[in-house]
């Protein structure tokens, strides 16, 4: 793979082209991973301190919700209180390494630093933040999917 970076004195955006040959299989990912780059959600600190803030999706660890409200859980530990409820977020975050874990929590997988079985066909996602979260048995088998464990 070869990267080069062109400065343009003029320019005020990022203009990203791929060349590559029919069907590479990292082709895909590689325009995943770049879009994800550049989204990001908004949310009110839960404490009710300071006003909307904006967080870059790449710094997003989880979404989890409670009594109809969502929850998103950043890397360094804050808490913001999304205006948007969690299946809002699940369509919003559709492309994106974000995948449903249970009917409570939707998890980024970037951040998934280890996985383990539970019984009856659960999984434990172990964050990279130190955050345990359980995957349901129904969404289990996406995540086993995601990681080409199952077809």
């Amino acid at each position: 793979m070869v990267i080069r970076t062109v400065e343009d004195a003029g320019r005020r955006g990022i203009d990203v082209t791929i060349l590559s040959g029919p069907g590479d299989p990292r082709v895909p990912r590689l325009v995943e991973r770049l879009r994800a780059c550049d989204l990001r959600l908004a949310g009110y600190p839960s404490d009710g301190t300071a006003g909307r803030q904006v967080v870059m999706l790449d710094r997003v660890a989880f979404i989890e919700t409670s009594e109809k409200r969502a929850f998103i859980h950043t890397v360094d530990g804050a808490v913001l209180e999304s205006p948007l409820r969690l299946f809002e977020l699940e369509d919003a975050l559709d492309g994106t390494e974000f995948v449903r874990a249970s009917r409570q929590v939707l998890l980024n997988f970037d951040h998934v630093a280890a996985i383990r079985p539970e019984l009856n066909g659960r999984l434990v996602l172990e964050m990279d933040n130190g955050e345990s979260l359980l995957a349901s048995r129904g969404y289990a088998n996406d995540i086993k999917t995601k990681i080409g464990a199952v077809r």
